[in-house]
């Protein structure tokens, strides 16, 4: 299986987080997976992948950072 793709948001001030996500999403193939660091949760990425299909879950990492990882069904 591959390396997942990676974004690290952290530094970014939005929209630019979601604008890299979206443009990774349509180049995305099925199977794989993009992780995104986030200093934030991405509720309007959440809203965006859910009426996609795409699956996603989210976790608190201890120095603070949300991790998403993301994968094309």
């Amino acid at each position: 299986m591959a390396e997942p793709r990676l974004i690290d948001g952290r530094d970014m001030h939005p929209p630019e987080p979601l604008a890299h996500a979206l443009a990774e999403l349509e180049t995305l193939e099925r199977g794989e997976e993009l992780v995104m660091l986030l200093r934030c949760e991405p509720l309007p990425l959440y809203a965006i992948l859910d009426r996609n299909g795409y699956r996603y879950c989210s976790r608190l990492l201890a120095d603070g950072t949300n991790e998403v990882r993301i994968t094309k069904p």
